[in-house]
């Protein structure tokens, strides 16, 4: 297959930008609360430290950074860290932390990666380290050669693949979209393959994970219809039919769902 054809391939339009924010900030609370990931604790960050892909001098740009995880983290080994998030109450958050850690040398900014243009913001070429872990900012070719675009060193790329969320695929049957994925399968294709035909030679790593979420009814409503929405409109009727079936698999108030997945880890050199 030639790039052109990948590109025209792996296309992402069906995006409601007002649901996916809405369903990023209500998630705002649960991200910011985490342990600092390390190289014990975090495959992504083993790999930075093994492919020494950073030093006191380096710039990273962390694109869908949420509420700074892997941002802080980064910025321990290396001289400034930029955080880019499309959700204000994450970006929120992250820079509450940056005043109560005292950081200095990272910055977070809210940004649509999709529509941003990398010349303006003066990217281009710019950071030694870019990474996007587990984000829906790089859903498509064009967003994903973003990321070597304003590499001049690495990029680092994360996706779930082969991923079951029990609830989520539920509604997607019942509102017959069963064809739309939360696992990135396809896209971890595409993206090995345009690298592969820049000259590119990527290196993958797996991780199998299991995520146990618990949320009360109206919150996981809110989630869940706004995931939804991020795909396609939904009338009152079909809300309300993810609303009853919320509530039906409800046990005192909660909403759980255990999500297995493998994550997909790829990192190349620019």
């Amino acid at each position: 297959m030639k790039l052109q054809e990948i590109k025209e391939k792996w296309v992402y339009q069906e995006r409601d930008v007002k649901a996916s924010i809405e369903m990023w900030d209500s998630m705002a609370q649960q991200f910011s609360d985490y342990e600092m990931p390390t190289t014990e604790s975090s495959n992504l960050m083993r790999i930075i430290d093994e492919k020494k892909m950073l030093n006191a001098d380096s710039s990273v740009l962390d694109v869908g950074c949420g509420a700074g995880k892997f941002s802080f983290a980064l910025a321990n080994n290396c001289h400034h860290v930029t955080g880019l998030d499309l959700s204000p109450k994450m970006v929120e958050k992250a820079t509450q932390k940056k005043r109560e850690s005292a950081k200095k040398n990272v910055d977070f900014f809210v940004n649509d990666w999709h529509a941003s243009d990398l010349e303006s913001l003066g990217y281009k070429g710019k950071f030694d380290l870019v990474i996007a872990n587990m984000t829906p900012a790089v859903r498509n070719a064009q967003t994903f050669l973003k990321l070597n675009e304003a590499s001049k060193g690495y990029c680092v790329l994360t996706k779930p693949i082969k991923r079951i969320d029990p609830v989520s695929d539920a509604i997607k049957e019942m509102l017959e979209i069963s064809e739309k994925k939360e696992s990135a399968d396809m896209e971890v294709l595409y993206a090995f393959e345009i690298l592969w035909l820049q000259g590119i030679l990527p290196e993958m790593y797996y991780e199998e994970q299991i995520w146990n979420m618990k949320k009360p009814i109206e919150a996981a409503y809110k989630l869940y219809a706004n995931r939804m929405k991020s795909y396609r409109e939904l009338t009152r009727i079909e809300e309300n039919k993810i609303k009853d079936y919320l509530i039906s698999i409800s046990e005192d108030g909660f909403v759980a769902e255990n999500v297995n997945t493998t994550i997909t880890t790829i990192c190349w050199k620019v």
